[in-house]
């Protein structure tokens, strides 16, 4: 009897808290049928649904979806290694350095790439090396924090002490005792997060950091709509298939 109050309870307040937030924003549902709605939808779906296939434009698609690819690739290694260097600085009991490595990795985790990617192109303008690095910038702290995580997770106190009776340093210990067990997931952590970045340098493409999202804001920006399905389906089809290839590398690395 008490559980079924508690739920209506809940029910009552997040319906409470949903038109709040409803009226709050001024969101009107019957804007979606309204005539002038439908009738721009149908005008987008007419130009669609007839994708602009010329060579022309095909070759500049391709060349835009390696250059994304690209982008997450280059990022997405640098990314890996310096979060596995700053995994293994972590490594220390001072404390200053620890608190350091913590408080970097939690500022460019925190800020999101579109905005790193803002805020880089007052610097170095518009192109692939800004998305390149916005992207490496807020993957380091992604990575840099899982790989930390993942070295405290694993109990080395004991075995490490009695490593260095036999004049072992941390380094060797680490590649030969710990490195081998948590390998598999850091190559899971990085084939994630590469599907990630793949995502967000399309997006990342709209503030001009390069890739098929510029070449998608400047088409959507012509009204070129058949050009932009053409840019929509290589996107989505380059998204699965990394998906595929990361899921195929995961069970190959770590089982799963």
């Amino acid at each position: 009897m008490y559980l079924n109050k508690l739920k209506i309870f809940t029910l009552v307040i997040i319906s409470i808290l949903l038109m709040t937030c409803f009226i709050y924003l001024e969101t009107n549902l019957l804007e979606v049928f309204k005539y002038e709605t439908v009738l721009s939808f149908l005008i987008f779906f007419k130009e669609f649904s007839n994708p602009n296939i010329s060579t022309k434009f095909l070759s500049e698609v391709i060349n835009a979806s390696f250059e994304t690819i690209m982008i997450s690739f280059v990022s997405t290694i640098i990314s890996s290694v310096f979060a596995f260097f700053i995994m293994i600085v972590s490594n220390t009991k001072n404390f200053f350095l620890i608190s350091f490595l913590k408080l970097l990795t939690n500022f460019l985790r925190s800020i999101p790439d579109i905005l790193w990617g803002i805020i880089l192109v007052i610097f170095f303008g518009l192109g692939p090396f800004t998305g390149t690095l916005a992207l490496t910038l807020h993957t380091s702290g992604i990575l840099g924090r899982l790989f930390v995580e993942l070295l405290e997770n694993q109990k080395i106190q004991n075995t490490l002490s009695n490593f260095k009776t036999n004049n072992g340093s941390f380094l060797r210990y680490f590649f030969y005792y710990i490195f081998p067990k948590i390998f598999p997931q850091m190559i899971s952590y990085i084939l994630y997060r590469w599907e990630n970045n793949i995502r967000a340098a399309s997006i990342l493409g709209i503030i001009g950091a390069g890739g098929l999202g510029q070449l998608l804001f400047y088409r959507l920006s012509l009204f070129h709509y058949d050009e932009v399905s053409t840019i929509l389906f290589f996107t989505v089809s380059m998204v699965i298939l990394v998906d595929l290839l990361s899921s195929f590398l995961r069970s190959k690395y770590t089982g799963r």
